[in-house]
Order: C-alpha cells, then sequence, then structure tokens
C-alpha cells in the first residue's frame, strides 16, 4: 500500500510539474506550432506571380505590394469557387475575378492581370498551374497564398514544379484576421491552425 501511494505522489507531482512548464511556456510551444505551419521563400522577381484563391483580400494585398515594388509584373488570379455569400446575393463571381477586381481597385492596370477560372482546392490549383505554366513556357514563378497556408502548398507544389524544371518560389501573405505570432489568442487563428493540421493530415493520407 505504501509502494503505491509513493508511486500516487510521484506521478501527481511529474503531472503537476508539466502542467506548470505548459502553462509557463505555453506562448512557446503554441507559437512554434503555428511556425511549423509557415515555409516560405526570400521573394525574388519572377515571371509570373499566381495569387492562390481562399482570401481575395490578404493574398490580393500581398501581390499589390509586390507589383509596386517591382518584383510582379505578371499577376494570375485562380480559383472556380462562388464564395457562398455572393451565392445567396446571387453574385456568379468565382474568386479568382474576384481577387482581379481587388487588384484593380488599387491601381493594378489590366493589363497585368490575367485568370486562370480553375482549382477547388490547393491540389487542383498545382495541376492547373503547372499546366498553365507548361503552356505559357513559363519556367520561374512565385506562389502567393497566406502564410499559415504555406507549408502544405510546399509539400503540394514544390516536388512536381521541381521535376518539371521549374523554379518556385512561395511566398506567404501576413493575415488581417489574426497575429500569426500569437495565432491561439484569436477565434479566427485557432480555426485556421486547426484546420490547417487536419488538411495537412489528410494531403499526406491522400499522397498529394
Amino acid at each position: 500500500m505504501k509502494r503505491f501511494l509513493k508511486r500516487t505522489a510521484i506521478l501527481a507531482a511529474f503531472i503537476c510539474a508539466a502542467l506548470a512548464l505548459l502553462f509557463l511556456f505555453h506562448a512557446s510551444i503554441l507559437r512554434c506550432i503555428g511556425n511549423q505551419l509557415i515555409d516560405d521563400d526570400p521573394i525574388e522577381k519572377t515571371q509570373a506571380v499566381f495569387i492562390l484563391s481562399g482570401d481575395a483580400w490578404d493574398r490580393g494585398n500581398e501581390a499589390i505590394k509586390l507589383y509596386k515594388q517591382g518584383f510582379a509584373e505578371k499577376i494570375i488570379c485562380t480559383g472556380e469557387n462562388v464564395p457562398r455569400l455572393f451565392l445567396i446575393a446571387g453574385i456568379p463571381y468565382p474568386e479568382s475575378e474576384l481577387t482581379q477586381l481587388h487588384l484593380l481597385s488599387n491601381g493594378i492596370p489590366a493589363c497585368a492581370i490575367e485568370l486562370l477560372c480553375k482549382g477547388t482546392s490547393t491540389k487542383e490549383e498545382a495541376d492547373y498551374i503547372l499546366e498553365y505554366c507548361r503552356q505559357q513556357e513559363i519556367k520561374n514563378l512565385t506562389i502567393i497564398s497566406t502564410k499559415f497556408h504555406t507549408r502544405r502548398i510546399g509539400n503540394t507544389f514544390r516536388k512536381k514544379f521541381e521535376d518539371a524544371g521549374m523554379q518556385l518560389l512561395i511566398h506567404g501573405a501576413p493575415s488581417s484576421a489574426y497575429n500569426e505570432s500569437e495565432w491561439w489568442k484569436s477565434e479566427n487563428g485557432l480555426i485556421f491552425v486547426n484546420n490547417e493540421y487536419i488538411k495537412i493530415l489528410y494531403y499526406w493520407m491522400k499522397g498529394y
């Protein structure tokens, strides 16, 4: 009995110590969890910049910045999904056209924008962008998406583009809905990080 009580006390002390450490260092641990989702490259000028669908505002803003800084001459907006709110309002605008409108309203000339109204997922967009680059003889390109999306983009895009002899750069746009360094303090951050890890697991299981 004494032996059992001693082991129980040791176990309880260990659990309390672990909980205390988690409490003291929770910010660093959670920040590391978020940082694992980021896999972007130093920005360089490339032949084309592709904006992935899913967030016309933040990703579009980053493309606007790159264009005005001279890193982009040609911007391609992707995505065929129509946002649900647009469906309710009866506006048949796919995400690619919504991103295009955002670029135009911020001074990007129409001649610098192209539409690739294809793709309903990261996997599909990777395939369509690769096909587009082959047809247009694009050898180096930049992909823009949300910072916490870049790890999965890298897993999905990098090998197939390298195998095709293309230089691929991935650039992460900061979110306006949460702070990446304190993502757990925002409901939007909690949802995005949770969903992204689930999607990474799903893509790994599917072999994408």
